[in-house]
């Protein structure tokens, strides 16, 4: 049996995996023909409001199906619960899922600069050295809220910076080695890293990625 994870019941999914990856390209798909047909500032509200569909896509479907999925270095497993998954598979399985048009493998086998680098532009990152994990908290507070992708010294994952709290979602060599969806301030790997480089995933840039259906190279 699967540990249960480290939040809340209400993160336990309510659909099928395959049904949420179909929804998800059925929303992409719907997104892109309305910004095809849109004029510069009816796509600008389009970037808004995809910002807002796929971070409650991402947050409310795709971890919670994860939850539990055991860690491995070497995992590659493309389905939740089904086999192993590693820390950067984790993240660029979740990213390729929501309908971003990532190379899957070559991307998640990158350091998490380089991840980071091919998903953010510079204004959307950021790079702490020697902080404690308060800091690096308070700091992520001081950004805009939504989802963001965080590299450490060894180790990736997403930091969900939400109204409530800063969680971070990942796919854990620790105890309990699995993926977990966390309160940052609780974590046990993040006060390991002694650098913390932040990246936005819902930026405007790889947001309209997502409408038009761009590729998504790794550089």
């Amino acid at each position: 049996m699967l540990a249960l994870p480290l939040v809340a019941c209400a993160k336990v999914p309510a659909k099928k995996y395959d049904q949420v990856k179909a929804e998800a390209v059925s929303l992409r798909d719907s997104f892109a023909t309305k910004y095809a047909a849109a004029n510069g500032a009816e796509q600008g509200k389009l970037v808004v409001a995809a910002r807002k569909r796929i971070v409650r896509l991402i947050t409310q479907d795709i971890f919670p199906a994860w939850l539990g999925t055991p860690w491995d270095f070497n995992g590659v497993t493309q389905k939740p619960r089904e086999g192993q998954i590693a820390c950067g598979y984790f993240v660029t399985t979740v990213l390729r899922d929501a309908g971003f048009a990532v190379e899957r493998a070559k991307l998640a086998q990158q350091a998490s600069l380089k991840i980071i680098q091919v998903l953010c532009p510079k204004e959307e990152r950021r790079d702490w050295s020697n902080i404690d994990v308060p800091e690096f908290v308070r700091r992520v507070n001081a950004l805009p809220e939504g989802l963001y992708v965080v590299g450490l010294d060894i180790h990736t994952g997403f930091i969900y910076h939400s109204p409530k709290s800063v969680d971070f979602v990942h796919a854990s060599y620790g105890t309990p080695r699995e993926v977990v969806w966390e309160n940052a301030l609780k974590s046990k790997i993040l006060p390991q890293s002694k650098r913390f480089v932040l990246g936005r995933v819902d930026n405007d840039v790889l947001l309209t990625k997502w409408l038009r259906k761009d590729a998504i190279p790794t550089i």
